[in-house]
């Protein structure tokens, strides 16, 4: 029962911040939407007309009602508000398709991609993590050290036109556009990768190599260890925390870096979609997608803090220490007469 109940106090707080991210998130594209200066709904009929629109007051108060935007401020937001949290984000102005069903229909290739582009980031890493590890000489290893953060450096869409025109172009390998051929997620969950990977391996090897100064690894170092076994048996799980800190921390950068790899490559998915919506001015679109995209990252951040009580048991013992070390002051001895 005690275990139990220590369980819930870890989660409870983690779960109320999951909460708080999502309404927060909620609140503030909602109040972005409805004071911008405009009438949203006109805004977007003219988008999808071409131009400007004259709408009927009758037909235009129906299509408020149809897309959730009829009633004061206040009104909608806790009509949009009931909506949500019975998992309705609406109708999308554009295409007259509830934004859950067109969500749902290309979150799959964006997920694609996205896993893809994490697992060869975090094979980037750790690869260049070891190799600069086990590097005989120090220039070698500064030199290593200093490779993998050219990927922030160089802009998404120029590593997808040169990966296209050299593996799709000239040698043929990989389709260079689309989503249902085979092999197409490849090209752009490399060009999402490198960046992403040099962000892991900027922390992962700072963890490594401060840990490499420890009594145990200097420990090792000395009964002769090979080097891949202090790396896989030492370094790495001392370097796992604030690796997976940053894990959590870059699905936001991967969900939007789909929205230009995969308007590059000609992807369907949630980040073309995005900047499709955003040109149509179709707010219920563009709103369903942030509050996905939130959701997504309160969800990873959730999972990461709650890997720490599996990875470091001393987070959850943190609290526990902290109590017994708060000891009510002594209350004062009776002097004997």
């Amino acid at each position: 029962m005690n275990a139990t109940l220590r369980v819930l106090r870890y989660i409870a707080p983690k779960l109320a911040q999951f909460v708080f991210v999502v309404l927060a998130t909620y609140t503030v594209v909602f109040l972005l939407i409805t004071f911008l200066p405009g009438d949203p709904l006109l805004a977007a009929l003219a988008s999808k007309s071409g131009g400007d629109t004259i709408v009927d007051p009758e037909v235009l108060e129906r299509l408020r009602q149809q897309y959730g935007l009829a009633g004061t401020p206040w009104e909608q937001y806790w009509h949009r508000l009931g909506m949500l949290v019975q998992g309705d984000l609406g109708i999308s102005i554009a295409t007259g398709q509830p934004v859950a069903t067109m969500i749902a229909r290309t979150l799959p290739n964006s997920v694609e991609i996205a896993l893809i582009a994490l697992v060869i980031a975090i094979v980037i890493a750790v690869l260049f993590t070891f190799l600069a590890f086990i590097a005989p000489v120090r220039w070698l290893r500064n030199l290593l050290l200093q490779i993998p953060p050219f990927g922030v450096a160089i802009p998404a869409f120029l590593t997808g036109l040169l990966l296209i025109s050299f593996f799709s172009f000239t040698l043929g390998w990989l389709p260079s556009s689309g989503s249902r051929q085979p092999g197409s997620a490849i090209l752009p969950a490399v060009t999402l990768a490198l960046p992403v990977g040099a962000i892991l391996f900027q922390v992962f090897s700072a963890a490594v190599l401060e840990a490499q100064a420890s009594q145990h690894v200097f420990t090792a170092v000395a009964k002769g260890v090979p080097p891949w076994r202090i790396f896989t048996a030492h370094l790495l799980r001392n370097a796992l925390l604030p690796t997976i800190t940053v894990l959590g921390l870059t699905i936001g950068y991967l969900a939007a870096g789909t929205a230009v790899v995969e308007t590059v490559f000609s992807r369907d998915g949630i980040g073309r979609m995005t900047v499709n919506a955003v040109l149509a001015r179709d707010i219920n679109v563009i709103q369903g997608i942030v509050l996905m995209i939130a959701a997504v990252y309160a969800t990873v951040n959730l999972v990461v803090d709650l890997a720490y009580g599996v990875i470091d048991p001393r987070t959850r013992r943190s609290g526990r220490r902290a109590a017994r070390t708060v000891q009510p002051a002594d209350e004062p001895k009776e002097v004997a007469a």
